[in-house]
């Protein structure tokens, strides 16, 4: 009944898919007319859709800014920079001219101007807040290098961002007890007997690229003499660009920065046993805890903690009857690694202190969704250390994210589920 429309869509895809992707194999933005064509297709795709059954998964509207099916619709193939934005593996990528990093900083600090630095209007609406944009080796180069300490994004679902905004597809899946995926179902039949055709209710994700500035700072000595200035520089700005990302996806507000797992709405909160000591952990909560997370997402589930929490976990023990020894649920392994319940256990200080609620979480971060931005960009300025004489440095990165479920399930039975759990204050 449908099919004439779903072929319409289908073409008129195909030719948007072809207007942009001519574009990028060609090294360019898209003109005045082909940035109008898209808009043109993107109107007609939308109103092909009104055909469409409401609830079908074709309804989802196409946003012109989204920038192309080609490149909108399938998730990162991996978590490295060309694998996030389908670079080619071997060739080599753009250096903008510059021999190295260490050359590409000295320009930059010198303050004069070289042709090779291109401004980037990382802001839409402010030009002047976006510095220079980071030939594409050295961005790359300080984003893999920062996922190397971090600890949500390298186990993240990521999507490229090929523009300010993207809408990822998610399934409206908040109970089990009739029906799965939002309404899909499984029907015993008779031979020859109807079956009832259902539409899945889908949902979409809106992912709006949020900016992150990371400073750092140098003396003037060391940027004119310091051998070691590339060295130093390159270490803070890795560190504070892994450090501020994992910060905003575990406690991010969702206001101007990504909507952190502490502040998910389909987050679980397990409480405190009765008559339980304040800042303490007991064997019980992260047995309960265990209980809570939702059974699909077993597989890739860790435990996330508060540093604080050590001795907490590493003297928690499950008395034993008369004879036998107390079991250690926390073990500490030879190579330093933890483990809790069979899990692994990551430390970090950008997780709330004991005592907080998220103290310990317990998740499944493939059900986190990043959007990011390919660009990089980093600027240079005398003024905010005029008086230590010392020079400011500011690396942008734009990203945003958000957990992939709009709430936690109810299942066929029992209490409700979900992919991310935290112990409650």
């Amino acid at each position: 009944m449908y099919e004439q429309y779903l072929e319409e869509i289908k073409k008129l895809s195909e030719a948007r898919a072809k207007i942009e992707r001519e574009a990028r194999e060609g090294g360019r933005s898209l003109t005045a007319r082909e940035t109008g064509l898209v808009v043109e297709l993107d109107a007609e795709i939308n109103e092909q859709r009104k055909n469409l059954p409401a609830n079908s998964p074709l309804t989802l509207q196409f946003n012109s800014t989204d920038r192309g099916l080609d490149h909108a619709i399938l998730p990162a193939r991996g978590r490295d920079y060309r694998s996030m934005f389908g670079l080619e593996k071997g060739k080599k990528l753009d250096c903008g001219g510059f021999k190295n990093f260490n050359e590409y900083l000295t320009v930059l600090s010198s303050g004069r101007f070289d042709p090779r630095l291109i401004t980037n209007t990382a802001s839409t609406t402010v030009p002047s807040d976006g510095g220079f944009s980071c030939p594409e080796e050295f961005g790359a180069w300080l984003l893999d290098s920062s996922l190397e300490v971090e600890i949500v994004r390298p186990r993240a679902t990521l999507w490229p961002m090929r523009s300010d905004s993207l809408k990822v597809p998610g399934w409206d899946s908040s109970t089990h007890t009739s029906s799965l995926f939002g309404g899909l179902v499984g029907t015993w039949i008779a031979e020859l007997a109807a079956s009832t055709e259902v539409f899945a209710k889908m949902r979409q994700i809106q992912l709006n690229a949020k900016k992150l500035a990371c400073f750092t700072a140098a003396s003037n000595e060391l940027v004119a003499d310091g051998v070691d200035y590339e060295i130093q520089i390159q270490a803070a700005l890795i560190k504070t660009i892994g450090w501020y990302l994992d910060f905003a996806f575990i406690q991010g507000s969702g206001a101007g920065q990504p909507l952190g797992i502490i502040n998910d709405p389909a987050l679980v909160t397990v409480s405190k046993e009765t008559g339980q000591k304040a800042s303490t952990i007991v064997f019980e909560n992260c047995v309960k805890m265990y209980a809570r997370l939702a059974p699909q997402c077993m597989a890739n589930a860790i435990w996330i903690a508060s540093q604080t929490c050590v001795p907490q976990l590493l003297t928690m023990s499950l008395a034993v009857g008369t004879g036998g020894a107390p079991i250690q649920p926390a073990v500490l392994q030879s190579n330093g690694q933890f483990s809790l319940l069979g899990k692994p256990m990551l430390f970090s200080e950008k997780v709330p202190a004991l005592g907080s609620l998220g103290q310990l979480l317990f998740c499944d971060l493939s059900c986190y969704t990043i959007g990011m931005r390919k660009e990089v960009s980093l600027d240079k300025s005398i003024h905010v250390g005029w008086t230590q004489d010392t020079s400011a440095y500011r690396a942008i990165i734009r990203a945003d994210g958000q957990g992939s479920w709009n709430k936690a399930i109810s299942p066929k039975a029992g209490d409700s589920l979900s992919w991310c759990v935290a112990l409650a204050a």
